[in-house]
């Protein structure tokens, strides 16, 4: 019998893949000079798609924590955050190269975001 709990996983799965390929479409189509939106279009899909995943994410009740551990693993807390300020980072250098031509923001900037991720996984993998 198929509960509304289901239902609702469902459709939030649906969404948040539909999401993914709406950005990835607006992203070829910008790349493909198709439309002149503003980065912040662009990308405004995939920040609702982080909102989605997050809600149900942080539904109750939780899922139960694997392998019998008593707290998440630091790197699964901090993953969001730091992508979502990766991409924003990365919106801001994209927005003012195309409108400016010169980048507000040093890539070495935009990329620190995701090399702290991958410093808190490599040693969370090692705590764990």
């Amino acid at each position: 019998m198929m509960s509304w709990r289901r239902v609702l996983n469902s459709v939030q799965a649906v969404a948040a893949h539909s999401l993914l390929l709406c950005f990835t479409l607006l992203l070829v189509l910008k790349l493909d000079h198709v439309v002149s939106y503003s980065w912040w279009i662009i990308f405004f899909p995939l920040w609702i798609f982080h909102a989605v995943v997050a809600r149900g994410r942080f539904s109750l009740p939780a899922p139960s924590v694997p392998h019998n551990r008593h707290w998440a693993p630091c790197h699964a807390i901090v993953a969001t955050p730091l992508l979502i300020a990766f991409e924003l980072l990365l919106c801001i250098y994209l927005e003012s190269f195309y409108v400016n031509g010169s980048a507000a923001v040093n890539l070495k900037i935009v990329f620190l975001p995701l090399l702290a991720l991958e410093i808190i996984i490599l040693i969370d993998n090692f705590s764990l």
